[in-house]
């Protein structure tokens, strides 16, 4: 019989920051974006509701000082157990001591971002559409698995080639995938382009996925519609491999934060309770060394 999941919950996604003019510029470059003031635990407290949310992954959000970020994220994050992913760019020269510094930064740090996601002709958030491409960007992800440190791989799915190859290259990194790896359901071409780019990452045991921003991919879909590709992913990477994610508060935009879950309660609702929890709780803590 299904049930819709109601344990523990350690959401693999969110962000939390101290807004401040200049200080995150993608957030200023949008006029009146409702995303321009700051966001500390309360506020994802609340919007957890009757959730039973235990623990949280903190992930960077491109501020510029990725230092001064961390050190606020890590006394802001007192309210709530949590693990930090820094902003660090993987090609610096100096990238070993600049993982050294984050670490000293936060006991909690656990892993690293630096978004590579860039499609021809769109804009991107990355700091250059080559990055996986610069053999420098490489050592950086040597670095990360020297130190046990998690790479959070923000991509396109027509990028994913080119990160496997690099992924190959430091085969004892973990790796996660962030929000199921950009799918665009909108048409067969793109489904199945992000069919194959999950399927051939599903083949290295090292790599796991957060599904997440679902709605933001595809706006108005039907949890029926969702329940087809989160299904898929479970499936590929098996349920100790997969963790669902909020992507707070940028996901609110499109979806609140309760009502994604209740999306992806609905989709794994026949799934055991083991299966379940792993997927909403286990995986993550796991993955994120709580």
């Amino acid at each position: 019989m299904s049930a819709l999941y109601d344990g523990e919950i350690v959401d693999a996604h969110i962000h939390l920051w101290t807004h401040a003019p200049g200080r995150y510029r993608w957030i200023d470059a949008e006029p009146a974006n409702p995303l321009a003031r700051s966001f500390a635990p309360d506020d994802y407290l609340c919007a957890t509701g009757e959730l039973k949310v235990v623990g949280a992954v903190w992930i960077e959000a491109l501020a510029d000082d990725p230092e001064a970020e961390l050190a606020q994220a890590a006394a802001l994050a007192d309210a709530l157990p949590t693990a930090m992913t820094a902003h660090a760019p993987l090609d610096a020269p100096d990238i070993e001591a600049r993982l050294d510094r984050l670490t000293a930064i936060s006991r909690r740090l656990r892993g690293v971002r630096d978004i590579v996601a860039a499609r021809p002709g769109a804009p991107t958030l990355a700091r250059g559409r080559d990055l996986l491409a610069r053999p420098a960007f490489a050592h950086g992800l040597r670095a990360l698995a020297a130190r046990g440190l998690v790479f959070d791989l923000l991509i396109e799915p027509e990028q994913m080639p080119l990160a496997l190859a690099l992924a190959d290259l430091a085969p004892e990194l973990q790796i996660v995938i962030e929000h199921a790896g950009n799918p665009d359901l909108s048409s067969p071409q793109g489904t199945a382009l992000w069919r194959e780019a999950m399927r051939a990452a599903a083949e290295r045991p090292r790599i796991s996925v957060k599904l997440s921003a679902l709605h933001c991919r595809a706006p108005g879909a039907s949890d029926e519609d969702l329940a087809a590709p989160i299904l898929w992913t479970v499936a590929q990477f098996g349920v100790e491999r997969v963790a669902f994610a909020s992507d707070f508060p940028a996901h609110d935009r499109t979806c609140s934060l309760q009502r994604s879950y209740l999306t992806f309660r609905r989709a794994v609702s026949g799934l055991g309770a083991a299966a379940q929890r792993a997927l909403f709780h286990d995986n993550a803590r796991r993955i994120y060394r709580f």
